[in-house]
């Protein structure tokens, strides 16, 4: 392999492509990076047996081929090199990168050693980056800890993307948050489409991918999913489960017995402040309303605090409901502006929505006070 390129395109690809590999890999080829060099255009692709990431570059290909590199080495020479052309030339046994002024010789793994890739699906639609790394790094924060999500409790462990229409619906759950947020979507048929992706996975993907619009490839069969634009391909596994029906579990606001409006940011400080004197993050606080006011109570005996701010309520006078405090801040953290919440009992989940904006809405379980 021998080939040309601009160091800055190749330090940006390295660093796109090696920021997934694992850590502590089960195979040491792993630990590399995959080059190929053909047509003019040059891929980097890291693979930890879960998740591939490929970055493309442009390059002047003066002899084609492939090498595996350390990700760690590459990544590190290739930011230290001074802006302008690279030349990088490898063999069998050695790969030598130079710029003017600098030369540096690392070996290379075995070509051989390195799993085959999976191959991408076509993409189903796009969507603008911005929105959905907003979306989904928020629905992520709601899923369960994968560590938790076995069995039967496997879907909860993931976030879930669904093609409606000109909609992409992206949701998630741990049994105690339900979140729900819609952004638009260009669909490229009329076909509809769902992924499950775990949490994290999907979350460090889309971030990486913000700031451009991202094709998602929706295959019809479970397995594999792709997210991409011009710079990142990213093909990861699917969750092996499907996500739990979560609609059931939204409340309908005719049905409720009160509501309250109150500014959500206001809301969540407050919420913050009475936790201060809380023991435990889990250890909840209490809401409780009177027709222009909401006071937020935290602690126990001993340490107590209470904020309070103002509301419109109704129907909810002497009305008494408790939340963990890290799972309502939560809730409360994509809205700018006003936030109404319905409530049936203290017993059973409520409904939380932005007043001006319909992209966004949430369910949270309340904790059990004793008697």
């Amino acid at each position: 392999m021998k080939l040309r390129l601009d160091q800055k395109h190749l330090a940006d690809a390295a660093r796109r492509a090696h920021r997934r590999l694992p850590s502590k890999p089960l195979q040491p080829v792993l630990s590399g990076l995959l080059l190929e060099a053909a047509g003019g255009t040059v891929t980097l692709s890291g693979f930890d047996l879960d998740t591939a990431t490929r970055a493309a570059l442009d390059a002047e290909i003066l002899e084609p081929g492939e090498v595996v590199i350390s990700g760690r080495l590459l990544a590190d020479v290739s930011a230290a090199l001074p802006a302008g052309p690279v030349d990088l030339v490898a063999d069998e046994r050695e790969a030598t990168i130079t710029a003017p002024g600098m030369s540096f010789t690392l070996p290379v793994m075995e070509r051989r050693d390195y799993p085959a890739l999976p191959v991408p699906p076509g993409a189903s639609g796009a969507v603008d980056g911005d929105h959905l790394a907003a979306a989904v790094g928020h629905a992520a924060q709601a899923a369960m800890p994968e560590k938790e999500a076995v069995g039967n409790m496997l879907g909860f462990g993931g976030v879930h993307l669904a093609a409606d229409g000109d909609q992409l619906v992206v949701s998630a759950s741990d049994r105690y948050r339900i979140v729900r947020h819609t952004v638009p979507w260009h669909p490229d048929g009329d076909e509809p489409g769902e992924l499950l992706i775990p949490a994290a996975g999907i979350a460090a993907t889309v971030k990486q991918m913000a700031s451009s619009e991202i094709r998602i490839s929706f295959t019809g069969s479970r397995g594999v999913a792709a997210l991409a634009n011009d710079q990142l391909t990213v093909t990861s596994r699917t969750i092996a489960g499907d996500f739990p029906d979560i609609n059931r579990f939204f409340p309908d606001p005719d049905a409720a017995a009160g509501w309250m409006r109150a500014d959500a940011g206001e809301f969540a400080e407050a919420v913050k402040r009475a936790a201060l004197v809380n023991e435990k993050p889990e250890q909840p606080v209490v809401l409780a309303f009177t027709r222009d006011e909401l006071t937020v109570r935290g602690g126990v005996e001993g340490s107590r605090g209470a904020s309070r701010i103002p509301a419109e309520a109704a129907d909810l006078d002497g009305f008494e409901i408790a939340y963990r405090p890290d799972f309502l801040s939560s809730l409360l953290a994509p809205i700018s502006g006003q936030v109404q919440m319905w409530f049936t009992t203290a017993s059973k989940p409520a409904l939380l929505v932005p007043v001006d904006d319909d992209t966004y809405r949430a369910v949270c379980m309340p904790v059990r006070l004793p008697k």
